[in-house]
């Protein structure tokens, strides 16, 4: 009995050792690509539809501010953000998405990116698309969220 209840207390302790570590090393290392700016009239069509949903109240993304209708796209840009992740750890980082902490005038976040995961030792590219004024600078601050084995993680980074 005394040799299982050594047993039983040795394997308790490397579990606890090894769970330890594989939390304390569940990052994913962030390397802001930057962005990429585009004239909301070179995608006209897409801006229309765009614009359509926002006058219905039925935007597949996040919406910033109330505004209930846009004017001409000349007004506007699409702002498109990349950050390239580095799973270091041994377990996948998965549901990854990406969330822009709007400013100013801000219109929307443009949803259905999909849902990315980064493998363990594996690189992922991330995008997410924000229409914005013609008048504002492209810097943001950018929030990715991620999970492993269904513990949320968040990483803060700027892109500009």
């Amino acid at each position: 009995m005394k040799a299982f209840a050594i047993v039983s207390v040795l394997i308790l302790l490397l579990t606890l050792v090894g769970v330890g570590s594989m939390y304390l090393s569940a990052t994913i290392y962030v390397e802001a690509s930057g962005v990429t700016t585009m004239e909301a009239t070179a995608r006209q069509e897409f801006f229309d539809s765009l614009a359509e949903q926002v006058r219905l109240d039925a935007v597949v993304g996040t919406t910033f501010g109330s505004v209930s209708e846009l004017s001409g796209a000349e007004d506007y840009k699409f702002c498109i953000y990349t950050v390239h992740l580095k799973n270091n750890c041994r377990i996948p980082a998965e549901m990854v998405e990406m969330q822009i902490s709007p400013r100013g005038s801000d219109v929307v976040q443009i949803g259905e990116a999909p849902l990315v995961t980064v493998n363990p030792g594996e690189t992922a590219e991330v995008k997410a698309v924000l229409l914005t004024s013609m008048d504002m600078d492209a810097m943001r601050e950018v929030t990715i969220s991620y999970y492993m084995w269904g513990v949320p993680f968040t990483l803060k980074t700027m892109i500009q």
